[in-house]
């Protein structure tokens, strides 16, 4: 904006601070015929690019000033919206993803930061339930309080219930002294229960309590304590049917399922797969000390077509083995075929799915594990069957790893 001093009916200056409020990044070039020093110092404080006299006797500067002041103003603009992006990413450091569905999750994970609302996140085993969780208590005015984590499908009903709500000394053999649980422990922080479809129905009505009431009464106990509790939630199952299958209680379904977070299995999002490899294949080399490794595009191949059951979880798990077990600079399509574990149905391979190596390799195991079935304590008959000699078949069984 090129903007005089002198107007009809308002004052240059306090356009210049009205511009400043409503955006910032506006380059204002103050022009005026009744220059003075204090005129020009006041504009520059309030944020001008350049100050001008009238008239104007060297258009060239002119010109000179208004194209500095666009590309200042570019500049400005670009150095916010990458400083944006930094902080963006720093936010969600570790999860990763440019695909569209990451960038609507990483959208729901601001919103739901920005509030106080229970949170209940949706997704396969190793999607990353516990690190959305995580990312949302970190950009919460919770992030300087405690983030409590606990998986309900990884404790009998009786301890997690102590584990959850606390004890009072006595109330069960081997209760010496009162205790605290998680609730009151995250008193002012987040707590984040991990599974919560496997909460058996007792434990289902003492968590609605508690959602509702903002209070605990400890296992044993009597007295009410109030808590000051963010709960986010996660479940691999479909509440919505187990709620219709009568194996989740209605009224805690929508207790918690106030802003809720699908995350996307890895087959669902393949274009992440290649940023994902890079990321995990940089940490472990970083951690384990070891030379930079670059994949090969087949093996990017194998890696994108794979199914990936275990999600990024699998992935990950994949990529430390390699880099751990692996002597070359460059991971091929065979480094990537020999570490993933396939699980299928004996009926369901699709042998087109894969190399000629490989495939042959997994019929091989296949048809030895059909062949000691039907002659599962002779392996002569089975040799005989095969035609091939016994020493061969015993070899095949041990480089296969198969039970006899």
């Amino acid at each position: 904006m090129i903007l005089d001093i002198r107007l009809p009916d308002a004052d240059g200056i306090d356009i210049l601070k009205q511009i400043k409020e409503i955006n910032p990044l506006t380059p204002v070039i103050i022009i005026t015929a009744y220059g003075t020093v204090e005129n020009a110092v006041r504009a520059m404080k309030l944020g001008a690019f350049d100050f001008l006299m009238k008239p104007f006797e060297e258009t060239e500067k002119v010109l000179i000033t208004v194209k500095n002041a666009i590309y200042q103003g570019r500049l400005e603009r670009e150095n916010l919206l990458l400083k944006s992006r930094l902080k963006s990413e720093s936010l969600f450091s570790n999860i990763i993803g440019r695909s569209a569905i990451m960038q609507r999750i990483f959208e729901l994970i601001k919103k739901a930061s920005e509030v106080e609302s229970n949170v209940l996140i949706q997704g396969e085993s190793g999607t990353g339930k516990e690190l959305t969780a995580h990312a949302i208590h970190m950009n919460s005015i919770r992030k300087k309080s405690v983030f409590l984590a606990l998986d309900c499908g990884g404790l009998p009903e009786n301890l997690l219930e102590t584990t959850l709500f606390g004890y009072e000394k006595g109330s069960f053999t081997g209760a010496f002294k009162t205790t605290k649980g998680y609730f009151e422990e995250a008193d002012s922080g987040t707590l984040f229960l991990d599974e919560i479809g496997e909460a058996s129905p007792s434990l289902q009505i003492r968590l609605l309590r508690c959602l509702q009431e903002k209070e605990v009464i400890r296992v044993g106990g009597t007295k009410p304590y109030l808590v000051d509790v963010r709960v986010i939630m996660a479940t691999n199952k479909n509440l919505q049917e187990e709620v219709v299958k009568k194996r989740f209680r209605k009224d805690l379904f929508y207790r918690i399922n106030v802003i809720k977070i699908d995350l996307p299995p890895l087959r669902d999002r393949r274009e992440d797969i290649p940023l994902l490899a890079g990321y995990f294949i940089e940490k472990y080399c970083s951690s384990m000390n070891k030379d930079k490794k670059v994949i090969h595009p087949k093996a990017l191949q194998v890696l994108m077509n794979h199914e990936w059951p275990g999600n990024v979880r699998e992935l990950q798990n994949v990529i430390e083995r390699i880099v751990a077990l692996h002597t070359g600079e460059t991971i091929t399509d065979k480094d990537i075929l020999e570490h993933i574990t396939i699980f299928r149905g004996e009926e369901d391979y699709d042998f087109l799915d894969y190399p000629y190596d490989k495939a042959k390799e997994l019929f091989e195991k296949r048809y030895v594990e059909n062949l000691l079935k039907k002659f599962p304590k002779d392996l002569n008959k089975a040799s005989l069957h095969a035609k091939v000699h016994p020493a061969t078949l015993y070899r095949k069984i041990k480089h296969h790893e198969i039970q006899k």
